[in-house]
C-alpha cells in the first residue's frame, strides 16, 4: 500500500497556511502547490517577487508540520505576453522562455522544494492550444516533449521530477473504422507517446516522422498519472511500460454529490490496493482539496472536512 497521501491545494486560496495546516491535521504528508506563471512572471524577463516569497512562506510552513511541498511549473493559465508570442506553438517562443522559466524557479524555490511536476496535464494542455489541425496538433505536441525534456535538464538531481500524465481508457464511440483510428489517435498520445518516449527517448506522434530526442530516455524520477476512473487497468498499464520509477496517482472523483464522491473515493482506494499487490505506488493525491466553484473538494469552503475528505484520509 502508498504510504503518502497528498493533496493539491490552490495557491489562489486567501487561506492557503489554513489548507497546509489542515493537510497536516488529517494526516497528509505531501501537498502540490502551483508556481502560477502568469503572475509569477507578468512581463518577458520580469519576475514578481512576492509570488515567490509567499510560496517560500507556505512551504516552510508545510516542512515545520512534517508536510512535504511539491511545485508544478505549468498550467493552462500562461503568460499572456508568452501566448502572444507563439507560446508552445512556436518552438522558437517555447524553447526561450519555458527553460528561462524552469531557471528561475528552481532557483527561487529549490531549496526548499520536496520535488517537481514541470507539466500537469500535457494531453489536455495540447488539445487545448491546438485542438482541430491534426498538423499543428502534432507540432505543440513535439514542442510540449521538448519542454518536459527541458526541465528535466535543469530540474534533475534537485528534488525528484515527476510527470503527471493526464492518461484515461481510449474508446471508440461508435464501430466504424474511423471512429477506431480516431481512439488509436488519440491513445498513442495518452500513453505511448510519453511512456514509450521516456523509455527509449523517441517521439512517436501519429502522422508525423518517429524521431529521437536527445536525454528524453528515463527522464523520469516518479511516473504520476491524473485519473478520474478505470484506474487498476490506467495503473497496469503504467506497470506494463516497465520504466522501473515508482508511481504516483492523481485522483479527481466526478461524482455529483459528496455521496457520490465519497462511494468513488472508496472505490479508488479498493483498486490501489489491488493494484500495489504488483506495483509500486508511491503516493496518492486528491484533487482539488478545497471547493472552488464548479469544482468540488473533499473540503468545504469553511474548513470543514466532507465524508469524501474522511474517506480519503481514513479509508
Amino acid at each position: 500500500m502508498p504510504t503518502t497521501r497528498g493533496a493539491v491545494l490552490s495557491v489562489h486560496s486567501d487561506r492557503l497556511l489554513d489548507d497546509v495546516a489542515l493537510a497536516a491535521e488529517l494526516g497528509l504528508s505531501v501537498v502540490r502547490l502551483d508556481v502560477p506563471w502568469a503572475t509569477a512572471q507578468p512581463r518577458a524577463g520580469g519576475v514578481d517577487g512576492d509570488v515567490f516569497e509567499r510560496l517560500r512562506l507556505v512551504a516552510e510552513t508545510a516542512r515545520g508540520l512534517g508536510v512535504a511541498p511539491w511545485f508544478r511549473l505549468l498550467q493552462p493559465d500562461v503568460p499572456h505576453w508568452f501566448d502572444d508570442e507563439g507560446g508552445f506553438t512556436d518552438h522558437r517562443t517555447a524553447g526561450t522562455w519555458w527553460p528561462r522559466w524552469v531557471e528561475l524557479a528552481a532557483d527561487r524555490l529549490g531549496d526548499i522544494a520536496a520535488g517537481w511536476v514541470p507539466i500537469e496535464a500535457p494531453f489536455g494542455m495540447c488539445r487545448r492550444l491546438m485542438p482541430d489541425d491534426p498538423q499543428r496538433h502534432g507540432k505543440v505536441t513535439h514542442h510540449v516533449l521538448v519542454a518536459w525534456r527541458d526541465a528535466w535538464r535543469i530540474l534533475r538531481g534537485t528534488a525528484p521530477v515527476a510527470t503527471s500524465l493526464d492518461v484515461a481508457v481510449e474508446r471508440p464511440i461508435d464501430e466504424s473504422p474511423q471512429a477506431h483510428a480516431a481512439a488509436s489517435r488519440l491513445d498513442q498520445l495518452r500513453w505511448g507517446l510519453w511512456l514509450r518516449g521516456l523509455t527509449d527517448g523517441i517521439v512517436r506522434i501519429p502522422g508525423r516522422a518517429d524521431r529521437p530526442l536527445p536525454d528524453l530516455a528515463g527522464s523520469v524520477d516518479i511516473v504520476g498519472v491524473a485519473l478520474r476512473r478505470d484506474i487498476e487497468t490506467c495503473l497496469y498499464r503504467v506497470g506494463d511500460a516497465d520504466l522501473g520509477r515508482p508511481l504516483a496517482v492523481v485522483y479527481r472523483p466526478d461524482g455529483g454529490t459528496d455521496g457520490e464522491r465519497t462511494q468513488q473515493v472508496h472505490a479508488m482506494w479498493r483498486e490501489v490496493r489491488r493494484a500495489a499487490d504488483q506495483l509500486d505506488i508511491a503516493s496518492v493525491f486528491i484533487t482539488p482539496f478545497v471547493d472552488a466553484p464548479g469544482s468540488p473538494g473533499i473540503v468545504t469552503a469553511d474548513r470543514e472536512v466532507k465524508d469524501s475528505g474522511h474517506a480519503f484520509t481514513a479509508d
